[in-house]
């Protein structure tokens, strides 16, 4: 009913005149996260995670939602609020997906035409990725053995390559199955081996009778670079690697619907500095026919189409989204999806792209694109009241690098722009950096549009929307490439009229919190920061984080001490002598991917120098909170910190 209800309230807003509020803090309760789609056996109905924050009980609740492809028609599958993950039984009748019981993740299973859902597993573990048998009679899963019982003080562990922060062994996750009636469950396979936890693949073969899933050597996170696609044989538990993928650190493997190839993404050359490329190999071993090197994109993953003779699969390009239709045995062929920015996609029987997108101006939404069709067609309002509002315009901007790379950014503007005033620019960065920021409809920079700023998101050298001489480009150059590239974007806006140069300001979280110190220590002009878990110390960061060999895995080859001044050159805490710039730290207190120790070193040696610093920190683990009320708050923080620094 929410969908209902979410429509009528957008209706009676439009009615009182709401449409002429710019979007502020209180609009966040009205933004969903809208995942995981799932199109039917059937093609007649998809299926999607519709997530809403309810800050009453500060919690994401997240529902299934069914819409009809042709009526539009919506309903909510599920009543339990930590619904996810849903999978169509192979014939369409059942829909499979995860819920939380008592703090795990378990298995349940309800007719897609309605009815109650039924728990399939109680495993004291949790269930992590999950596939429906062929036959609809089982599912694979993945999960942790239980531990063996211990003394009560015996807590000791052997790290293995974990993060600092870790307070038990990790447990390596094996597989299992069970009867699509909870009956029968056994274990496959496991041992010493884990399945990957970062992005773990699993899928039956046609005939039920192997699972391909991505495997690494340990269940520690050090082993996590030697990822590798491997084949459980059901009946005995035998597993072996897949010998044409060896050491390439694939990870993806969808079985074509006929059985006969495999679909992976893997990077370029095996090298994790490169993007990935799409690939497929005959299902019981063969040669690797590359799809997409002409494209020059990075995929991440792909979906088949029906009858197993091509894929689709979308990629970052430029600031937006190209989607491609890719033959086995031809040239690919590009879909228009207009300027929808596209997170999810596949195709249905009939040949219709289904996909989830989001506009300049309006969130995430399910879209449909049919066969020969000229544009997409919205089929979900989920985001109605949003879209409603008095919006900043959203235009991209494109330059080139010193060295002849192809470079753009994101421009929003205030709601109220007036090309003839000054306004204070406001750069925010975004992460990775293997990620790119697109033309698309952005909660934080609407806010800050919405208090006055134009915004500018720069995509910079490692970003992944213009091939792989851009991705790679910041191999062992993290801070210097890209802050060219970041101030040849900017030196633009600055011959620009409207752009007040005394009040520009620069900020960013995770590897845009790097890119923020990097700056401030390199560039001047600034009026404000914001730098949010940002990478400081590099030695810190290779050696306490939860991807401990991130930096190798990277493409970095580092060893102890020698490359000690390498990294101390890449590590804007060296150029703290240059930091001048007022500056906000923020933080959680339990992020494992950049721990926060590092923004204590940079606290504390700007304090000594009597420079303007804070840093406010959450308590609560995560690279960034999870929880809607403490997300909120970051940028309640960030927003405040520049309205008071830069002004309106």
């Amino acid at each position: 009913m929410r969908l209902v209800f979410g429509y009528l309230a957008a209706v009676v807003m439009l009615s009182r005149g709401i449409a002429a509020q710019t979007f502020t803090l209180d609009h966040y309760a009205h933004l969903a996260r809208v995942t995981n789609l799932r199109v039917s056996p059937t093609g007649d109905r998809a299926v999607l995670v519709v997530a809403w924050p309810n800050y009453d009980v500060n919690a994401w609740e997240s529902e299934i939602v069914e819409v009809d492809l042709r009526t539009r028609a919506q309903r909510t599958l599920t009543q339990r609020k930590t619904a996810t993950a849903p999978q169509w039984s192979p014939d369409g009748d059942r829909l499979a997906f995860l819920a939380v019981v008592d703090g795990r993740a378990q298995l349940f299973v309800l007719p897609s035409r309605g009815g109650e859902a039924v728990q399939v597993t109680r495993v004291p573990t949790g269930v992590g990725t999950y596939a429906w048998r062929p036959d609809g009679k089982a599912f694979a899963f993945a999960a942790a053995a239980p531990s063996a019982p211990r003394g009560r003080f015996d807590d000791a562990f052997e790290v293995n390559g974990n993060d600092f922060l870790t307070r038990a062994a990790p447990q390596a996750a094996h597989l299992w199955t069970v009867g699509a009636d909870g009956a029968n469950m056994t274990r496959v396979a496991g041992g010493a081996w884990s399945v990957e936890w970062l992005s773990p693949t699993l899928a039956w073969s046609a005939d039920g009778s192997r699972l391909v899933f991505t495997q690494q050597p340990t269940a520690g996170t050090r082993s996590l670079e030697q990822r590798d696609l491997a084949v459980a044989e059901v009946a005995t538990g035998r597993v072996s690697i897949l010998p044409a993928l060896e050491g390439r650190r694939c990870g993806g493997g969808w079985p074509s619907p006929d059985g006969r190839h495999l679909l992976v993404s893997c990077p370029l050359d095996g090298q994790m500095r490169n993007q990935s490329e799409l690939a497929v190999m005959p299902m019981d071993g063969g040669p690797v026919t590359r799809l997409t090197t002409a494209l020059d994109r990075n995929f991440l993953r792909g979906a088949w189409r029906g009858d197993s003779r091509a894929v689709v699969a979308s990629a970052p390009d430029g600031t937006g989204s190209g989607v491609w239709e890719i033959p086995l045995d031809g040239a690919p062929r590009r879909l228009d999806v207009g300027r929808v920015g596209v997170t999810d996609a596949e195709l249905a029987p009939d040949g219709a792209l289904v996909f989830i997108g989001a506009e300049a101006r309006r969130p995430p939404e399910l879209y449909r694109l049919p066969r020969g069709a000229s544009a997409p067609e919205r089929l979900t309002n989920l985001h109605a009241s949003t879209a409603a509002l008095r919006l900043g315009r959203v235009e991209s901007l494109s330059w080139t690098s010193d060295d002849g790379l192809p470079l753009d950014g994101v421009l929003t503007f205030p709601p109220d722009f007036d090309p003839a005033r000054r306004y204070p620019l406001l750069l925010s960065i975004h992460g990775g950096p293997w990620g790119s920021s697109r033309a698309v409809f952005s909660a934080r920079s609407q806010l800050l549009a919405g208090k006055g700023f134009i915004v500018f998101e720069p995509n910079y050298r490692g970003s992944d929307n213009h091939g792989n001489a851009l991705y790679a480009a910041v191999y062992r150059d993290h801070g210097a490439g890209p802050g060219r590239d970041v101030m040849a974007g900017l030196a633009i806006l600055k011959r620009r009229a409207y752009v007040d140069t005394a009040r520009i300001g620069v900020s960013g979280w995770s590897y845009g919190g790097y890119m923020t110190t990097w700056l401030i220590g390199h560039y001047s002009g600034w009026r404000a920061a914001m730098a949010g878990a940002a990478v400081i110390d590099l030695a810190d960061q290779y050696n306490l984080n939860d991807l401990s060999l991130h930096l190798r895995a990277s493409g970095e080859t580092l060893t102890f001490p020698k490359d000690l001044a390498f990294l101390r050159e890449q590590s804007p805490l060296t150029y703290v002598d240059r930091m001048t710039t007022p500056l906000l730290l923020l933080s959680t207190t339990g992020d494992a991917r950049v721990p926060v120790v590092q923004s204590y070193k940079l606290y504390n040696a700007l304090k000594e120098r009597g420079r303007e610093v804070r840093l406010k920190l959450w308590p609560v683990p995560g690279h960034f909170p999870a929880d809607p009320w403490r997300a909120r708050d970051v940028d309640r923080e960030w927003a405040e910190w520049f309205v008071e620094r830069l002004g309106r």
